[in-house]
């Protein structure tokens, strides 16, 4: 269950990042402004997808990557309950 709200947490966050780019500047470690835009999310989606593939035995990959599509289809969506 606490994986569940973890996902939705972060996801609202990011949608909110997305949302709210242009008013409120989030920071990188630099102290240089990010914008949160929809092909920064895909990117930073890919990455940990990879990490993830990189970390996990080969049966599990497929279902690794589609977790990584509902997710980010659900944010593009503003689709943030996943039940």
């Amino acid at each position: 269950m606490e994986d569940l709200a973890t996902d939705r947490i972060y996801r609202l966050m990011i949608a909110q990042r997305i949302m709210h780019q242009k008013t409120v500047s989030i920071l990188d470690e630099n102290g240089k402004a990010v914008p949160h835009t929809q092909e920064f999310i895909r990117q930073i989606f890919d990455e940990e997808l990879e990490k993830l593939l990189r970390e996990s035995p080969p049966e599990s990959h497929a279902k690794l990557a589609e977790a990584r599509r509902q997710s980010e289809e659900m944010i593009t969506l503003g689709q943030f309950d996943p039940v």
